[in-house]
């Protein structure tokens, strides 16, 4: 990918980004979470004020855009929200951990992968640049939902790699018994910014 249009690709991300967390405060309303839900909306109207103070700026007139962002990019939540598994998934394998949440095995067609992929403006010339990753991790209660997928890019700490990290030591955790669900999701969500979700922080950002 040449800078040029990889630094539109990741502008596309992070200005879906500008809307951030809307969905997810559906998400965090939906599971009884109601401080979690307030939260996440008041950082959706700040992040559209400071989009918006950003496109007056003397870097936002630049004539190109830097392939390396300040923050991490972030899905754009109203496109992707997340989505968990249930017993009546066509794709539900199982229950598991002590939690007893359903599991869903992987199913991410290539029709799925294009559509993801034509929101984001991603090519499919470019898709090796990407990982087609699950929001909520499957490991975690996610499903394979064009609601839960998004092309993350690659790299690491901020990357899709990065982002592998956290999934792992998650895992770990739900198996020990140590976390809840709805912890690791909330943890899933801070990664891209601690300062979204109460209770996450930035110890969250360093895995």
């Amino acid at each position: 990918m040449t800078p040029n249009r990889k630094g539109r690709a990741f502008a596309a991300l992070a200005a879906a980004g500008a809307g951030v967390l809307i969905a997810a405060a559906g998400f965090a309303q939906s599971s009884g979470d109601a401080g979690f839900a307030g939260a996440l909306a008041a950082i959706a109207a700040h992040a559209a004020q400071a989009a918006a103070a950003q496109k007056t700026s003397p870097a936002a007139q630049a004539p190109h855009v830097p392939e390396l962002l300040a923050a991490r990019v972030q899905p754009d939540f109203a496109f992707t929200p997340g989505h968990l598994c249930t017993a009546s998934d066509p794709n539900f394998k199982e229950y598991r951990y002590a939690e007893h949440i359903p599991y869903c095995n992987r199913n991410v067609t290539e029709q799925m992968k294009a559509t993801v992929a034509a929101h984001y403006g991603v090519p499919q010339s470019e898709w090796g640049n990407y990982e087609f990753d699950h929001l909520i991790p499957l490991a975690i209660g996610g499903d394979s939902s064009v609601d839960n997928l998004w092309p993350q890019p690659h790299g690491s700490p901020d990357g899709s790699q990065g982002k592998d990290v956290l999934e792992d030591q998650l895992y770990r955790e739900m198996v020990a018994g140590t976390v809840t669900q709805a912890d690791a999701v909330k943890q899933i969500y801070g990664w891209f910014n601690p300062a979204l979700v109460p209770g996450v922080t930035g110890a969250v950002a360093a895995r």
